[in-house]
């Protein structure tokens, strides 16, 4: 196979992920940015967080609602928890890596506000930061692999998770920033009416 065979391939990999994902998420995420704009309205905040390359995907849903995703209209209320290096390497370094969410959370969430956090096998500090959100009284948007790990059995009824029909880690990456793009896109319309 050369470059641009394996290209193609690639892309058609995209596409047939994408496919898997419409036909098993379309719903969830139509409901998760219901639940987001819902908080909104009510003058509440989004929490979002992940690690690595999840906490980018995170950071990203943050920088839509924060500045514009396609269209001009006021800032939304959205905080990234992975965005303040001096904060997380504090918490890592006293209390603990398994924290580093939590107790942001236990500090800034309030009752109302949603996290959303995105990751693709639960870890420690995942669980622990659904934990924190739940004492706060916050709704929990998870965006997870296809197994969703032990924090599926941390979720309430209310509590939204999105687990991707996707294996392959480069994959699920492309299909969470998707995902992002349409609950941005459906914030948008639902809030001002764009399209």
């Amino acid at each position: 196979m050369d470059h641009t065979e394996q290209v193609i391939d690639l892309f058609h990999r995209h596409i047939e992920s994408c496919m898997y994902t419409m036909e098993s998420l379309g719903d969830g995420i139509a409901l998760a940015s219901q639940h987001i704009v819902n908080a909104m309205l009510q003058e509440r905040k989004i929490m979002c967080c992940g690690e690595g390359s999840n906490g980018l995907i995170a950071q990203h849903l943050v920088t839509n609602l924060l500045n514009q995703y396609q269209h001009e209209r006021p800032a939304l209320p959205a905080m990234a928890l992975t965005a303040d290096t001096a904060s997380a390497t504090a918490i890592a370094a006293q209390s603990g890596y398994n924290d580093i969410f939590a107790n942001q959370i236990r500090a800034l969430g309030q009752q109302g506000d949603c996290l959303f956090i995105c990751y693709q096998a639960s870890s420690a500090n995942t669980l622990r930061c659904i934990q924190a959100a739940h004492e706060r009284d916050m709704q929990v948007i998870s965006m997870c692999g296809a197994q969703g790990g032990d924090a599926r059995a941390l979720l309430h009824s209310d509590d939204i998770e999105l687990a991707f029909p996707v294996e392959d880690r480069a994959r699920l990456t492309e299909m969470q920033l998707v995902a992002v793009h349409a609950i941005c896109e459906l914030i948008d319309s639902q809030l001002f009416g764009t399209h």
